[in-house]
């Protein structure tokens, strides 16, 4: 007696189950959408450059001991008669929008002009926006490295009064916020002309990382 042995079919519905599964895997492991940013995404993150100084209460800063907070970093000096205080009135709103979450916000801000911003000087600037904000006074090697480590350009001005005189000069700057996430990576970039709002929804999505 021959015995023929018989093929078993899938059904349709198997069929489906298996492709839904194997579709279902593919979005979770390969497929997920890109996170969409306001900033320019730095791709890939790269752990930020140095950053050490001495803030405006004269204690030591280092950007690497801010691990675990989301960082804006920001150059400017205080005698800047516009951009800089509108960018720490900005940054103020900023950290007002964020409400709580901004506990684990980092506000710091590089005085690129060593020889007329000292720390009495910062003192006396940085808390009158958010006395939580940093103000780091550099000293001048520091700010010169500031164009290899931080891609940030620096020219200062001739004083009204003549080279030699200790009268008002302006400082020209990049003027970039750079935005470093908890793990000490550098993450966006935003340009001068940055909203708050724009902003904002960007480190919310850092601050719940």
């Amino acid at each position: 007696m021959t015995v023929f042995a018989t093929k078993t079919v899938p059904s349709t519905k198997t069929v489906h189950t298996v492709l839904a599964s194997v579709l279902l895997v593919l979005l979770v492991t390969g497929c997920q959408p890109k996170q969409q940013w306001n900033g320019a995404a730095e791709d890939p993150a790269m752990p930020a450059p140095t950053l050490i100084g001495v803030n405006w209460d004269g204690e030591p800063f280092d950007l690497s001991e801010q691990a675990g907070k989301v960082a804006i970093v920001f150059f400017g000096y205080t005698m800047c008669p516009d951009v800089c205080p509108f960018t720490l009135a900005k940054i103020k709103h900023v950290a007002d929008e964020l409400g709580e979450r901004a506990e684990d916000l980092a506000v710091v801000f590089v005085s690129v002009d060593p020889h007329r911003d000292s720390v009495e000087r910062l003192a006396r600037y940085v808390p009158n926006f958010n006395s939580s904000f940093y103000g780091l006074h550099l000293d001048t090697d520091q700010v010169a490295a500031l164009d290899a480590d931080w891609d940030v350009t620096v020219q200062y001005g001739q004083p009204k009064d003549g080279p030699r005189s200790d009268s008002f000069y302006y400082v020209d700057h990049t003027g970039t916020y750079f935005i470093v996430d908890r793990q000490g990576q550098l993450r966006l970039t935003f340009p001068p002309n940055a909203t708050a709002a724009q902003m904002v929804p960007d480190l919310e999505v850092l601050l719940g990382a």
